[in-house]
């Protein structure tokens, strides 16, 4: 892992990549559902009403993104987390992960977080659990086709 790895809150010049990002590995996977639309066509809504997106930036690239999503009840998810092929394995997941949980902590206040994810999506359920995330759904989500997972964290 290089040392020039920069994490960043709200950088608008990250939301194309991130928004880049996350379509990639949605459609290796899965397929683009209307919400993943809505985040290709304006990125910038995830930084906008309470809601953060977190970059990881090395040696000028955008090697990873990730955002918290506000949710009407109040609780917030961690969200649209993903990681350039080529940094994978580099521990950019495990430096996001890090970040955000410590803003959700200690800038918001927050003592809970939840996920929603897809068991194909083996390596981020690793990460999640190596970080004290523990599952609380399983099957079929009601609004999210690609969703069968669900994880929270108590911060």
């Amino acid at each position: 892992m290089t040392d020039a790895l920069d994490i960043r809150r709200n950088d608008v010049s990250a939301l194309p990549r991130f928004a880049a990002l996350n379509a990639e590995w949605i459609q290796d996977l899965h397929f683009l559902e209307e919400s993943d639309k809505l985040m290709v066509a304006h990125p910038e809504i995830y930084t906008q009403n309470g809601n953060h997106v977190f970059s990881a930036h090395i040696d000028g690239e955008i090697a990873g993104a990730c955002a918290l999503k506000l949710h009407p009840d109040g609780r917030y998810e961690l969200t649209k987390m993903a990681v350039d092929g080529i940094y994978r394995g580099k521990g950019i997941g495990q430096h996001l992960m890090t970040a955000i949980e410590s803003f959700a902590k200690n800038e918001l206040g927050l003592d809970y977080l939840f996920l929603l994810s897809n068991t194909k999506n083996e390596a981020a359920l690793r990460l999640y659990a190596r970080n004290g995330w523990t599952v609380n759904h399983e099957g079929p989500h009601p609004v999210y086709a690609r969703a069968n997972i669900g994880m929270e964290k108590h911060l």
